[in-house]
């Protein structure tokens, strides 16, 4: 292409007036300016009238989120069945199993050492299976637990060195209910003895036992009768009250 055609030879030669070239320039459509254009407010204002009235149908063919949608007006429940005792069938618990499950848990921080069998680790950590100081009464095991026990210390014929702490991090309640876990899982109760110990009998030990602030050595523990039993009233197995 000869460069003379790319020239505006009118412009060059004066005979195009510069007010004019403007006025011809002012006369164009401009381009809209980017994010000013009349057809993003349009979109956004149909999006909110979709949003608006789609939520309103949501609402109502909910029945406004309500569970009711899924129940037939007709709709009659069957009544819950009755697992035994207590008001309008609820279930109930005996006191001894409730007593007993929450021994369980606080074993849970015992299981480490004593295993969840209560056979220990041989040569480590003794057994409460066969224990001598787990069978018979409850006095002696009351006292390591509130106390603890300094070996070394025999359980089972075999030698113990070693130093159990006491729980002071429990309260008599947690005591009371590892206490009758451990006797009554893991424990040979004496015939018609049913292992439980109470918070009361932890609360009567705690003041029989406060002048011994050191965990008790194993002389001192065989001091105890093996069958001497923690002071407080036996309770009813169903509902823990005092018998």
């Amino acid at each position: 292409m000869d460069p003379a055609e790319d020239q505006n030879l009118d412009y060059q030669q004066g005979t195009v007036s510069t007010v004019d070239l403007h006025d011809a320039i002012r006369r164009e459509d401009p381009l809209q300016p980017g994010g000013r254009g009349a057809v993003g407010a349009v979109v956004i204002v149909i999006s909110s009238i979709i949003v608006f009235l789609g939520g309103g149908q949501l609402f109502t063919a909910s029945n406004g989120f309500r569970d009711s949608i899924y129940i037939h007006p007709h709709y009659v429940p069957d009544p819950r069945p009755s697992l035994g005792g207590g008001d309008e069938g609820a279930a109930q618990i005996a006191w001894i199993d409730q007593w007993m499950n929450e021994g369980k848990k606080v074993y849970n921080n015992c299981i480490a050492c004593h295993q969840a069998s209560g056979l220990g680790i041989p040569g480590q950590f003794p057994p409460l299976v066969g224990s001598e100081w787990v069978d018979g009464g409850s006095k002696r095991m009351g006292a390591i637990l509130i106390h603890g026990i300094n070996g070394p210390f025999k359980v089972g014929g075999q030698t113990y060195n070693q130093l159990m702490p006491a729980w002071n991090n429990l309260n008599d309640e947690k005591i009371a209910q590892v206490a009758t876990y451990v006797r009554r899982t893991f424990g040979s109760l004496p015939e018609g003895e049913d292992g439980v110990v109470t918070t009361e009998m932890i609360k009567s030990a705690r003041e029989e036992f406060k002048d011994h602030s050191a965990p008790y050595t194993e002389a001192e523990l065989l001091a105890i009768p093996q069958d001497a039993q923690l002071s407080g009233a036996k309770v009813s197995l169903e509902t823990g009250a005092p018998l």
